[in-house]
């Protein structure tokens, strides 16, 4: 059998254990819970600031300084998607994944 052959045969099966492994997870376990989450929006103060500075003259010289002054404060909101997620046995793996696959796996099924 010619080398070229040899090699295009034994390429097929690196080729689909690749492309098997590229649409793996990093993540593996056995599924033991499911649960929905809504998308869910919190909100937090955080405050507003603006650089200030002075400039001073002594001696013919100017003396610049600068602070950070606090103006007031700002409503920021938070938000969290919607999240179907499975968490997995080994370390408590907590995963989001699309809803139609969340609804193909079950309790118990290995990820």
């Amino acid at each position: 059998m010619p080398v070229r052959r040899i090699t295009a045969l034994l390429a097929i099966p690196v080729a689909a254990l690749l492309l098997t492994a590229c649409g793996s997870d990093d993540v593996h376990g056995t599924i033991t819970e499911k649960e929905h989450k809504a998308a869910k929006t919190t909100w937090s103060n955080e405050p507003v600031t603006k650089r200030q500075c002075t400039t001073t003259k002594k001696n013919g010289t100017s003396k610049k300084s600068c602070s950070t002054v606090k103006t007031g404060t700002k409503r920021v909101s938070h938000r969290k998607p919607e999240c179907w997620q499975i968490e997995l046995d080994d370390d408590a793996h907590e995963l989001c994944i699309s809803k139609s696959r969340w609804d193909k796996v079950r309790v118990g099924d290995r990820w």
